[in-house]
């Protein structure tokens, strides 16, 4: 097939999937009545974050990084919220030139200093719009829920800012195996956070949003009454960590895969490919998985112990490889994975029918 032609490591997206995964996702959330806002740190690729909003029922599109915002942008994309606080004066200098130039910029706050900030950047310009970001008992960023209300009136004292809602991202919860754990812990956690929401949301007419969640946990924050959109980003592609835990709602099909190459198989039991740390992110507890006929082959087992340019493979020695044998595999964790990699090659049927650009590679400032 065209695809085995392709120099490895190659990243695969195989279209089928990838559309399936959209269409899954996009009528589960409307199903409940929440809008998506796809998170695009997973795929940080303009053509995918355009067929999400084109597919219906998008809020925007979300993303971690100011330096992801302004490349979607940069494609034409209108409207983004950037997840993470932003901070530093030159990152604010250039978020000022950003929320000039399209139309629906929305950020995350968590401290007076950050607000204080953003206020003297933007008096006399356009207001920027805000999200109180709040923290889900992770300790990562956010303002505890019980500071949440005092901190959205500090907000609204200043007009440079408009207070759009609030956002509630449990990271630390979307990859808990049991699906009635993760689902029980989400759902208080959320609760805590719609409480927020409507406090604030009788308070100020502008506080209409209530954003967050993840792949993970989606199926149990969609029952979130309040919930007014979901932060998903994985299930356009999967990987082996999201394949590992227990799914309580729709399943998605790992769309994305890597191509790789048997390089030496000098010895009975083990291959190396060309597939290291430098092409697969090392996620310990959920390794890269070898696929034959569709389905992970159980038998061969990948790890990352030949280092940065060499992937392990084990299996039973009624197995054999040989060298320039194809390996195909479910990657680790999609998100760090796509990062290492210039583009995706698209293939439907079997064949590479177009190579879309990740844009957003590097894009950690």
């Amino acid at each position: 097939m065209l695809k085995c032609e392709l120099d490895t490591p190659a990243l695969i997206l195989d279209l089928d999937k990838f559309e399936e995964n959209l269409i899954k996702m996009r009528d589960f959330a409307a199903k409940y009545g929440k809008k998506l806002r796809p998170h695009a740190k997973t795929h940080k690729c303009p053509e995918i974050a355009k067929r999400q909003l084109s597919s219906g029922n998008c809020a925007g599109i979300c993303v971690a990084k100011l330096s992801e915002a302004e490349a979607l942008a940069d494609a034409g994309i209108q409207d983004i919220l950037i997840t993470s606080p932003v901070v530093a004066p030159q990152k604010i200098a250039r978020l000022t030139i950003l929320n000039d130039k399209i139309s629906n910029l929305q950020i995350t706050v968590d401290s007076k200093y950050q607000v204080e900030m953003l206020v003297s950047a933007f008096r006399n310009r356009k207001p920027l719009h805000v999200l109180i970001d709040v923290d889900p008992e992770m300790g990562r960023t956010g303002v505890p829920f019980e500071q949440a209300v005092e901190f959205g009136e500090f907000i609204g004292t200043f007009p440079e800012l408009i207070l759009d809602g609030v956002q509630c991202y449990a990271g630390h919860l979307q990859h808990i195996v049991s699906g009635t754990e993760r689902n029980a812990q989400s759902t208080r956690l959320m609760q805590q956070g719609a409480a927020v929401f409507r406090q604030l949301a009788a308070k100020f007419p502008s506080c209409t949003v209530y954003t967050g969640t993840g792949t993970g946990t989606s199926a149990a924050d969609v029952l979130i009454p309040e919930l007014t959109d979901i932060q998903v980003g994985s299930y356009c592609m999967m990987d082996s960590e999201y394949l590992a835990v227990e799914h309580t709602g729709p399943a998605y099909a790992p769309a994305l895969t890597m191509l790789s190459s048997v390089i030496s198989a000098n010895h009975p039991g083990h291959a190396t490919i060309d597939a290291g740390t430098k092409a697969v992110y090392v996620t310990p507890g959920a390794p890269a998985q070898v696929i034959e006929e569709d389905s992970p082959n159980k038998d061969i087992v990948y790890s990352w112990d030949f280092g940065d340019e060499h992937g392990h493979l084990t299996f039973p020695e009624n197995i054999s490889f040989t060298p320039g044998e194809t390996v195909e595999l479910i990657v680790s964790h999609c998100d760090p994975t796509v990062n290492l990699f210039d583009h995706l090659n698209i293939v439907k049927n079997g064949e590479v029918i177009a190579r879309w650009p990740i844009t957003l590679r590097g894009c950690c400032r």
